[in-house]
Parts: structure tokens; sequence; C-alpha cells
């Protein structure tokens, strides 16, 4: 985050856009009466350069602003013409000077420092014409609302906020989806042939309790494959299949032993499916 250029006496460097105007260090009081030169192109602008007693005595004095960072500054008024402008955070009314950020035509992106008032009122822009001031200004308008680098900016990481926001609900509607489908997936029974390889004529060689047993089991780790279809060892429906009757047939000889260690059935299925690693 940029910080506040150091108040120095010796002002910004000569042929810097505040080049014209040094700063004392001295606190300016704050009774002090504005010094406010008579305006030199009243009738060329059309409008008063500076805003009404009132609203100047609202202005912050130098150095008020120094703890806020400088896009959080807010802007108490905007002088512009042609490719120039001038935003004013703070106010010395006892040299009619102000501290703010100037953007000139030709000056790269602008830069933060001290102007006097009465040069600035002075000055011409383009073809002879008085810098003017923006009459519907909204003072304590936040430097990043309004002034042209700022803004981009801060739409800049607005946008990538909302980015980062969009990517992970899209990650999670995936996730819910894919939860979805992976429970609403029927349990397809393992191929008792494939499992345990017996002659179709001997018939079923699990008694009828094992049976039950064996395929809750087996509904059980398929569910878990489903759950986590995608990764490593369950890469397809068929490898899911394949891990069911692979855990069931685990627990059973194990005897039906406890809950299943689902866990370090998985561990044994890895070794299985990826001898090599």
């Amino acid at each position: 985050m940029p910080t506040k250029p150091v108040h120095k006496p010796a002002g910004i460097p000569e042929g810097g856009q505040f080049a014209a105007t040094a700063h004392s260090d001295e606190v300016p009081s704050l009774a002090a009466k504005p010094v406010r030169p008579a305006e030199t192109l009243r009738r060329l602008r059309g409008h008063n350069f500076y805003p009404s007693a009132r609203e100047m005595e609202k202005w912050p004095p130098i150095y008020t602003n120094d703890s806020i960072d400088l896009p959080d500054q807010p802007i108490v008024a905007h002088y512009f013409q042609g490719g120039a402008d001038w935003w004013v955070t703070e106010y010395d009314p006892e040299r009619n000077q102000v501290f703010g950020f100037a953007q000139l035509a030709g000056h790269g992106r602008g830069e933060w420092g001290y102007s006097s008032l009465t040069e600035i009122e002075q000055l011409r822009g383009q073809f002879g014409l008085p810098i003017e001031r923006e009459l519907d200004f909204k003072p304590g308008t936040l430097a990043k609302e309004c002034i042209p680098q700022y803004v981009a900016e801060e739409a800049e990481r607005k946008a990538e906020e909302e980015a980062n926001a969009a990517s992970s609900a899209a990650l999670a509607a995936a996730a819910e989806k894919s939860a979805g489908q992976a429970a609403a997936e029927p349990v397809v029974e393992d191929d008792d042939e494939r499992d345990f390889d017996w002659p179709e004529d001997e018939g079923d060689p699990l008694s009828p309790e094992d049976r039950a047993q064996w395929d809750s089991h087996h509904r059980f780790a398929y569910n878990y494959a489903a759950s986590v279809l995608g990764t490593k060892g369950f890469e397809s429906r068929d490898q899911a299949e394949r891990f069911a009757g692979f855990a069931a047939n685990a627990y059973m000889d194990s005897g039906w032993d406890g809950m299943m260690d689902i866990h370090g059935v998985v561990d044994d299925w890895h070794a299985q499916e990826y001898p090599n690693g």
C-alpha cells in the first residue's frame, strides 16, 4: 500500500508536478484565516475558483491524514483542465497551499505532493482556458473512488475477489453434484463368480448369514469408492466395483471381526493395484 510522502522543507524536487511549491515543516495554526488572493481569471472561468469560506473551513489542515493510507484519504476538492487534474486532501490556509494528488498530461501516473492554489488559479490549460473546480464534487470521496489509477486498482482487486469467490463456489457446487451423483448411483452387486471363482453348479459357498454380512460390507465399500471416484485406485466404476469385492472378501477373511477399517483396506488395495508404488 503506498504511503504518504515525507513532509520536507525543500518541498517537491524541481521539475516535478508540484515543483513550484515548497512547504515548511511548521504546523499551520488551526485558527489561521485563509489567504486567498483575488481571482485573476474569474470572468473567463465562469465560476469561483475557491469554494465558500464555510466549506474551506472544513478542509483538513496539513498532516491531518498522515495515518491514513493514500488510497483511503478523503478528497475535499477537485480542480481540472484538459489533461491536468488536482485532487486536494489537506489545506494550509496561511500559505494557501494544499496537499494532494496531481496528474498532469505527459507526466506519467501522477504523484502526491504540495501545490499552491494561488498558482493553480492563475494557470491556463489547453486553448488558454483557466483551471476549473468541479462544482458537483462531493467532499469526502475517497481517493480510491475518484482518482483514475486508484479506481482501476480497486476495480481490479474487486474483480479478483469476485473471480476467486466464483471459483470457490463452482468447486463447491461440483463437489456437491459429485456427492449427489455418488449417493444416487445404484449399488452394483459384485459378481460372485469373479470374486470367488467357483463352478456355477456348486451354488453359493456362503451361508445365508455370511452372505448378508458380505453384501452389507460390499455396499459400504462400493459407496465409499463412489464418493472418491476419480482418485488413485478409483479411476473408474469398474475399479470401484472391484474394490468393493476386494474389501468385502478381506473383511470376510478376518472372520467379520469388528468394524471394517476402510483406510487399511484402501492401503492394501493400492498395494495390489499399484505394486510399483
